[in-house]
């Protein structure tokens, strides 16, 4: 019994090995993580109302595509927004996110928006729970902007914006990960 059980104890760890050594994890030449932490008051001005206290997690995955262009994944998980049945009609359904962008600005500054988001008034993101967890694949990233943000990370930040907060709802500085 003491062999077989020495026998299953070397086999778990040999069979544990292998994964790593047959399914190595390769990252993509050339891809940046980004990670950024969000919340509303870190806007500029602060996010308001039933939104103020949004908090939440960014992640940007970037990877290199033609002519110095980069595609991008942002991940993210936002908490402390609006539930349904909150406010009155038309916003009972809870937050509506209506655009996001990466902006040029420091912290504490407005800057231009150089990347945006598949995010707007005809395809919002409703949140009936107060939350989101969503990653948008593939939002392509210029040259120029993909240059600037990846030689100087914290000169960007993340936005979205809601029908409650339409100068932003929440905001997070790039930093890479």
């Amino acid at each position: 019994m003491k062999r077989f059980a020495v026998v299953a104890v070397v086999l778990a760890l040999v069979a544990a090995g292998c994964d790593e050594t047959l399914n190595p994890a390769t990252p993509t030449p050339g891809q940046v993580t980004l990670a950024s932490n969000l919340s509303g008051a870190a806007n500029v001005p602060p996010a308001s109302s039933l939104e103020a206290g949004s908090t939440g997690t960014l992640s940007v995955v970037m990877t290199p595509a033609a002519g110095g262009a980069y595609s991008a994944d942002f991940s993210f998980q936002i908490g402390g927004l609006v539930k349904a049945g909150v406010l009155p009609a038309p916003l009972n359904g809870g937050s509506v996110i209506v655009a996001g962008y990466v902006h040029q600005g420091s912290a504490g500054a407005v800057g231009p928006p150089v990347v945006q988001l598949p995010i707007s008034l005809q395809a919002p993101i409703v949140t009936p729970d107060g939350t989101v967890l969503l990653t948008l694949s593939g939002v392509q990233v210029s040259a120029a902007a993909a240059s600037a943000i990846l030689s100087n990370p914290s000169g960007f930040y993340f936005n979205l914006y809601s029908a409650l907060n339409q100068n932003g709802v929440i905001r997070g500085q790039l930093a890479k990960r």
